[in-house]
């Protein structure tokens, strides 16, 4: 599996794959219930997700790089929107 580099490859990876995904500012972001098992980590790591443990969900940037988020919490500052809504 191959990084994934742009937000309509990253949306469809998690929308063929039924991933609980939402769009977070230009970033995407998945928060599973409980720990996903071995071969969704590993697959969320090929493509280039990494584990937030502060903010407790796997994040793609999508090639957007951005420095950290300090002070404030991005869903509050640019929104959560569901994959299901999107249209690529």
């Amino acid at each position: 599996m191959e990084k994934l580099r742009n937000v309509i490859d990253v949306v469809e990876f998690c929308r063929e794959r039924e991933l609980p995904a939402r769009l977070v500012g230009r970033w995407v972001w998945i928060e599973f219930p409980d720990k996903p098992g071995e071969d969704i980590r590993q697959a969320l790591k090929e493509t280039g997700f990494r584990w937030n443990r502060k903010r407790l969900a796997w994040q793609h940037n999508c090639g957007h790089y951005t420095r950290a988020a300090k002070g404030y919490d991005p869903r509050d500052k640019y929104g959560v929107v569901d994959i299901e809504r999107v249209s690529t």
